[in-house]
């Protein structure tokens, strides 16, 4: 799997001071923001002047089941095929949401040995990508004494 790595989302308490910490006491420039109708919440997107990377804050209402409030979110990498590589993946790491469409990007997410959230995504163009109707299923972690920061 050739993986893009693309951003870093954090999840956040309170979405406009966390905004302007980012922008005032690092400089950082908003890109945008939006409101996730899939979540119920909001994203904002900032960029440092001299970096490629994105710094995704990610505010969730508290009836969002795989929101959290503070913490690591998830860390996304970009690939050809969201859907291909959930199935692969998701066979043999434990914690998995299955495919699901956001905006123009078909999202699936895995968890790492540690217990972080690996967001794979793929641009949605007609002929690029396979836009299938994935399995609604969710595997859920019952083996792992872990406990994440995030609760997606």
């Amino acid at each position: 799997m050739p993986a893009k790595f693309s951003n870093t989302g954090i999840n956040v308490s309170n979405f406009a001071k966390s905004i302007a910490f980012y922008r005032k006491a690092l400089g950082m420039k908003l890109v945008f923001t939006e409101e996730i109708k899939e979540t119920g919440g909001r994203v904002a997107w900032l960029k440092s002047e001299r970096s490629k990377q994105i710094l995704v804050l990610n505010w969730y209402p508290r009836k969002y089941e795989h929101g959290g409030r503070s913490g690591l979110d998830f860390l996304a990498f970009e690939v050809r095929d969201a859907i291909g590589e959930y199935e692969k993946l998701s066979k043999n790491h434990r914690g998995a949401i299955a495919p699901f469409r956001e905006g123009n990007m078909m999202l699936a997410y895995v968890k790492d040995p540690s217990g972080n959230w690996i967001e794979l995504g793929s641009k949605l163009r007609k002929n690029r990508i396979r836009i299938a109707k994935p399995t609604l299923h969710r595997v859920h972690d019952k083996t792992s004494q872990h406990t994440s920061t995030s609760n997606r």
